[in-house]
């Protein structure tokens, strides 16, 4: 029961910005490693084409700035800190999350069907 409230008591302490940016981070990583292991197969072509490599560099780069200005969004909500950020925390990481794996997955059915 102590371990169980030490952690809370530890994770209250930790920014919503700081906490948010952590999800952002590894949100690209998982977005990433998804772009190359399930759409890069779909868009691979005969020969030495390069061009899969660029759409995957434009997909990685086209989220950047959405997750930039999420990152920007919480830390001025950080500044005034309050009880109901968590909520909105929390939804917003969920929001993340589904658009980390649900952005890949949909590109991978969409180059499946061309």
């Amino acid at each position: 029961m102590a371990k169980a409230h030490s952690v809370e008591h530890s994770r209250s302490h930790i920014s919503c910005a700081k906490r948010m940016s952590t999800h952002i981070a590894y949100a690209l990583v998982v977005y990433t490693l998804l772009l190359i292991f399930i759409v890069s197969p779909e868009l691979e072509t005969k020969g030495m084409a390069i061009w899969p490599y660029f759409a995957l560099v434009a997909l990685v780069a086209a989220v950047i700035p959405v997750c930039r200005n999420i990152e920007r969004r919480w830390q001025a909500l950080d500044a005034g800190s309050g009880s109901e950020l968590e909520g909105r925390l929390k939804l917003d990481e969920v929001k993340l999350w589904i658009g980390a794996f649900g952005i890949p997955i949909v590109l991978m059915l969409l180059f499946k069907l061309i």
